[in-house]
């Protein structure tokens, strides 16, 4: 696996690859980075030229001064492919990679070969709101005593969990997300965006990929709107499930990529 920057419209980005071939983008979720995919890689990079990126404030690139809006990550991703010379590509986004490559899908098809969306976010109009509300003041405040990243900590796992390495990863992963406030930029701006009406615009093959957690049942309904979907729910569940099972979520994958 390869690490490097590319400049693009709103400033260096970081991004790491593996392998060669058809290019495949994977955008990780909120709070995390192209770390995300760091053990997929290998198992993608055997077909694809697998490229994880760091989407704007996230792992090694800079979180720019303004308050983002959602199009203003788009055209990020937009401006990354451009840069690396990437007309047509395969598309996986997780969470909140998963809203962007559905706008992607929607308003540039030309640029979109195959699409995973893994837990796509799918929410009422009415929890939209509150759930921005929420993260008006996300940005974590630091504190004399370090008991923030006590708290960080205890947000991240289970008081017991069966991996406390994987844990840490994750606390670092936060807190290369600029101290935090990258995860609460993003999050306003996700929560203003109305997927419904881009989904029924998806053309291309589309698979959902899904664990039974809080936005499970909202599958179903995304399905419905997309006329090339089908979807697989994946028997393993949990947050890490990239760094815990990584051959078996790129299998899943390559096999519907192939």
């Amino acid at each position: 696996m390869k690490k490097g920057y590319i400049d693009t419209l709103e400033g260096q980005v970081h991004y790491r690859i593996e392998g060669c071939g058809e290019p495949l983008l994977l955008l990780h979720k909120a709070g995390f980075s192209s770390d995300e995919f760091t053990d997929m890689l290998p198992f993608l990079g055997k077909n694809y030229r697998a490229i994880a990126m760091d989407m704007l404030g996230y792992g090694n690139t800079e979180l720019p001064r303004q308050e983002l809006e959602f199009d203003d990550y788009v055209q990020n991703i937009i401006h990354f492919l451009d840069a690396m010379k990437i007309d047509k590509a395969d598309i996986a986004g997780h969470l909140l990679g998963s809203s962007f490559a559905v706008e992607i899908a929607a308003t540039h098809p030309e640029r979109v070969n195959k699409l995973i969306l893994w837990d796509a976010i799918y929410l009422t109009p009415e929890v939209r709101k509150e759930t921005q509300e929420q993260y008006q003041g996300e940005h974590m405040e630091l504190k004399p005593d370090g008991s923030h990243l006590f708290k960080l900590w205890k947000s991240k796992g289970p008081k017991a969990p069966d991996n406390l390495q994987t844990v840490q990863r994750s606390v670092v992963e936060y807190l290369k997300s600029s101290l935090g406030a990258a995860t609460g930029v993003s999050h306003r701006a996700l929560f203003t965006y109305d997927i419904a009406p881009k989904l029924s615009k998806i053309k291309c093959p589309t698979l959902l990929l899904c664990s039974r957690g809080p936005l499970f049942d909202r599958q179903g309904a995304i399905k419905k709107l997309i006329p090339t979907c089908r979807i697989k729910i994946l028997e393993s569940n949990g947050s890490f499930l990239f760094w815990e099972k990584p051959e078996e979520i790129a299998q899943v994958f390559n096999a519907f990529f192939k």
